[in-house]
C-alpha cells in the first residue's frame, strides 16, 4: 500500500510601528503604523504527496489590521487556492489568487532584496482620475499598478516549471455573466528569466469591473523589469503602465533602486520613481525618493525605519500608506517599526 505524506503549516507576519506624516490635509499627524515593511497576515498552506512527482497543494491566507484586529478584505481574502503541482509540468491552482504584477514584478524581480523594499516606495499619487475600482474609500489611485499585491477572484492559474532559467505563467478569472464570457473577467500573464546574477521580468494584467462600462472595460497593467546582483549590491529598474480603458486615463511609472547588504543583519534600500499621467489626467506628475533600513535581530524578528519624500505637480502629493493626501504638492512620511515572521 502507498501512504501519501502530507504537511500543513501555519504562518504569518506581524508588523507595526509609529508613522509621522508631514502634511495630511495641511496638518502633520502621528499614528500607529499600519505595517509599512510588510502586510499583517496569517495563513495556512500545505501539500500532499500523491506520488510520481505529483502533489496536491493549498493555501488560505488573509490580512488583518493589527491596531483593531479587523480582517482586511475578508478572512481569507489575500491569496487563497487549491490545486495540483507536478515537478515536470508545473502548477495549476484555482481560487482567489495574486496576479503576475505582484509575483513577477515584485517577488521575482527583487528576489533576495524583496524583504528590504519599503511598501512606501510602491504606487500612490494624485491620480484620482484613474478611477481604480474596489480600492479604499476615497482613494481611486491606491496601488494602481498592483505591485503592492491584489488577488483576482474566481481565477484559474498556471505556473510552469523553470527550464533553462525561464518560467512563464497565465491566469484567467471568469466573470460569471450569462451570455457574455468576457464581461467582468480578468487575465494575467507573467514571464521570468534568470541568467546568473541577472533577472528579467515581464507581466500583463487586465481586470474588467462592473462599474466600468457595465463590466466591458477595466484597468490594464503592463510591467517590465530587470535586476542585477553584484557583490553586496542589487541594482534594479522597473517600468509599469496603468490604463483605465473606459476613460483612457493612463499613468506611466519609471523606477530605479539600489539594495545594499552591509552585513547579513543590516540592509538598506534606496528607490527613486517618476510617475506621469497622460492628458486625460492633465499631465500630472510626481517624483518620489524612499530610503528604508532593516536590521535583523534574529531570523524572524527585524526592526526597520523608512523615510519617503514625494513632490507632485498638478495635484496633491500622496505617499502609499500615508493616511491621506497632502494639501499641496509635497509630503514626507517617516516611520519606525518592528516586524516578526512566524
Amino acid at each position: 500500500m502507498a501512504h501519501a505524506q502530507s504537511n500543513v503549516e501555519l504562518y504569518g507576519i506581524v508588523d507595526t510601528g509609529v508613522m509621522y506624516t508631514s502634511n495630511q490635509g495641511g496638518h502633520s499627524v502621528w499614528l500607529a503604523d499600519p505595517g509599512e515593511a510588510a502586510p499583517n497576515l496569517f495563513g495556512l498552506r500545505g501539500s500532499e504527496d500523491l506520488g510520481n512527482g505529483l502533489k496536491a497543494v493549498f493555501k488560505l491566507e488573509g490580512m488583518f489590521n493589527i491596531n483593531n484586529g479587523q480582517s482586511v478584505g475578508g478572512i481569507f481574502g489575500h491569496d487563497t487556492y487549491v490545486g495540483l503541482k507536478d515537478d515536470r509540468w508545473g502548477t495549476l491552482t484555482m481560487g482567489d489568487q495574486m496576479d503576475f504584477m505582484f509575483y513577477s514584478m515584485v517577488v521575482d524581480h527583487w528576489g533576495p532584496a524583496f524583504p528590504f523594499v519599503s511598501s512606501m516606495s510602491l504606487r500612490q499619487g494624485s491620480f484620482s482620475g484613474l478611477n481604480i475600482p474596489n480600492g479604499p474609500p476615497g482613494n481611486n489611485s491606491f496601488d494602481f499598478d498592483r505591485t503592492l499585491g491584489a488577488a483576482i477572484p474566481n481565477s484559474v492559474k498556471y505556473v510552469s516549471p523553470t527550464v533553462g532559467g525561464l518560467s512563464v505563467g497565465a491566469q484567467y478569472s471568469f466573470g460569471g455573466q450569462a451570455g457574455s464570457f468576457g464581461e467582468d473577467s480578468g487575465q494575467s500573464f507573467g514571464l521570468n528569466y534568470h541568467l546568473g546574477a541577472l533577472a528579467l521580468n515581464g507581466a500583463y494584467t487586465y481586470i474588467k469591473y462592473p462599474s466600468l462600462d457595465n463590466g466591458n472595460a477595466g484597468i490594464r497593467n503592463i510591467g517590465l523589469g530587470a535586476s542585477y546582483i553584484v557583490g553586496p549590491a542589487e541594482l534594479a529598474a522597473m517600468y509599469t503602465s496603468t490604463q483605465n480603458t473606459a476613460n483612457s486615463a493612463r499613468v506611466a511609472v519609471y523606477e530605479t533602486d539600489l539594495t545594499w547588504t552591509f552585513s547579513p543583519f543590516f540592509h538598506a534600500n534606496l528607490a527613486y520613481e517618476y510617475m506621469k499621467g497622460n492628458s486625460v489626467l492633465s499631465n500630472q506628475k510626481a517624483n518620489q525618493e524612499t530610503l528604508s533600513l532593516t536590521y535583523s535581530l534574529s531570523r524572524r524578528t527585524s526592526i526597520y525605519s523608512g523615510i519617503a519624500l514625494q513632490q507632485a505637480s498638478g495635484g496633491s502629493a500622496w505617499i502609499t500608506l500615508a493616511p491621506g493626501p497632502a494639501s499641496g504638492g509635497r509630503q514626507v512620511v517617516m516611520d519606525l517599526g518592528v516586524l516578526h515572521v512566524f
